[in-house]
């Protein structure tokens, strides 16, 4: 089947992006909103991919092939036919009960979520690793998003000047201009609530982009975090925000424990890199795609029937219980 990624037309790039994409430069997605994850998720996965892979980008969704698209695409009643097999990335969205296969960003989604495949997200592109000359600084905490995404109560400018006086930190909230840049950060706060929800979907990315820049990270209890790496060595979970001061003065007052996440975090960044990514993408349209659509082939009518009846069911569970 031929591969298609298929990306609405008002979605896509403007030209000034996609000539920079095809120099083989990746220029920072500051748009918010589902055409930043289109961008983020689909096109540059297939710009990353190039001539590894025989795909093209689609404006129109193709009345066959094989289809890799972003589930909030699809229609709500959508059901790919006989002769269309869909791939669809669930990103921060819903499954979608249409698609064959669901492709989800949180791993641990992945084991609740039958037939799913985890793929992580990519890393922030052009990504400036800490400057080594900070050598043993902790001044600078930074969140690498919209303050929004952070947790209200770490938010508030009460408890950036409480962190500043009781550790000597100051807390950055990094805008999308400079999500790129930890080359003056000692530390990566990352937390979006101290409740029990284990965020099913919701990526590890910023505990990839921390690992890759050397930083030390703080995160919360984050399903995505926990599933791919050990709180105590590799990161470091906070569940209140006393204990994320706490830890911020144990962090100031050990560098080598501070040396020692963030070695860590090297060895594990090696499986999430660019590169890493990338090799994953190739594998999955390579090996794994073709092998689920001939698994699909060898299906009878029934078994079909039957897939189709149990997804509804399945992912109406997934939605309700999806924290």
């Amino acid at each position: 089947m031929k591969l298609h990624f298929y990306i609405p037309e008002h979605h896509l790039p403007s030209k000034e992006r996609h000539s920079e994409w095809e120099k083989g430069r990746i220029p920072p997605l500051l748009e918010g909103g589902k055409s930043a994850s289109v961008q983020a998720w689909l096109f540059q996965t297939w710009a990353e991919l190039g001539d590894s892979i025989d795909s093209s980008v689609v404006t129109e969704l193709p009345p066959s092939g094989a289809i890799i698209t972003l589930s909030n695409l699809l229609a709500e009643g959508f059901r790919a036919s006989s002769s269309q097999f869909v791939a669809a990335v669930v990103a921060d969205f819903l499954p979608h009960p249409g698609a064959h296969i669901q492709i989800v960003q949180n791993a641990a989604h992945a084991q609740r979520l039958r037939g799913s495949v985890f793929m992580p997200h990519w890393p922030q592109p052009n990504l400036i690793e800490r400057n080594a000359l900070r050598k043993d600084r902790f001044e600078r905490a930074a969140f690498f998003g919209d303050r929004s995404n952070l947790l209200p109560e770490l938010a508030n400018p009460k408890f950036e000047s409480h962190l500043e006086s009781e550790t000597g930190v100051r807390l950055e909230i990094r805008g999308a201009d400079r999500w790129h840049d930890y080359s003056d950060i000692d530390l990566v706060l990352a937390i979006r609530d101290f409740s029990k929800a284990r965020h099913l979907h919701k990526p590890a990315t910023k505990l990839y982009n921390a690992w890759l820049a050397g930083v030390p990270f703080i995160g919360g209890g984050d399903s995505a975090y926990a599933a791919e790496a050990r709180a105590g060595s590799d990161y470091l979970a906070a569940h209140s925000a006393e204990e994320c001061i706490q830890l911020v003065k144990k962090l100031r007052d050990n560098p080598v424990l501070r040396d020692s996440i963030v070695k860590s975090g090297k060895k594990k960044s090696a499986a999430r890199s660019r590169d890493a990514v990338r090799k994953m993408w190739g594998d999955f349209c390579s090996a794994t795609l073709p092998e689920r659509i001939k698994q699909w082939e060898r299906k009878s009518p029934l078994e079909k029937y039957l897939f189709w009846a149990a997804q509804k069911g399945r992912f109406f569970i997934d939605r309700k219980f999806r924290s």
